[in-house]
């Protein structure tokens, strides 16, 4: 149960980057970037292979951590061996929080052990509003669902 723990922990980290995006959008009346970097500092489909997690200002809204811009908080992934996968409305690689701590797209950021025990999945859903949650397991069958209500799977 160690490695279960180790991930909801990593998750609610992300959970809490996720709020800070949002709290710093509505506080400095700009939009913030939400994303996984390349080792060229490009937002990334891919979060788990040593890529960092950025909040950032993209004033130029390249996708690119420019020097210019503002980085707002650097976080990376804790879990080695488990896969973290953003998947969101739009097909953007990327979550953008506007001004008013709402966002265009919705999504989710998916974690798979390397088991891929679907009992040690776990998800955080990010909704419109730029609120996240981290979805359950409601039918008490050991596996936590999705938003839609679906079993998580790996």
């Amino acid at each position: 149960r160690i490695d279960d723990m180790r991930s909801a922990t990593a998750m609610r980290h992300l959970s809490s980057l996720f709020a800070l995006a949002r709290q710093e959008a509505l506080i400095r009346q700009r939009a913030v970037t939400v994303c996984a970097l390349t080792a060229e500092r490009r937002c990334n489909r891919n979060w788990t292979d040593n890529h960092s997690v950025v909040v950032f200002i993209d004033s130029n809204d390249n996708r690119l951590l420019d020097t210019t811009e503002l980085l707002l908080r650097e976080a990376q992934w804790p879990l080695t061996g488990g896969e973290l996968s953003w998947r969101a409305s739009l097909a953007r690689n990327h979550l953008k929080f506007e001004t008013n701590g709402g966002t265009w797209q919705n999504g989710t950021l998916y974690y798979c052990p390397k088991s891929r025990d679907a009992r040690q999945a776990r998800a955080l859903v990010i909704s419109h509003s730029g609120r996240n949650y981290m979805p359950g397991d409601s039918n008490g069958d050991g596996i936590r669902e999705d938003r839609q209500g679906k079993n998580l799977r790996c």
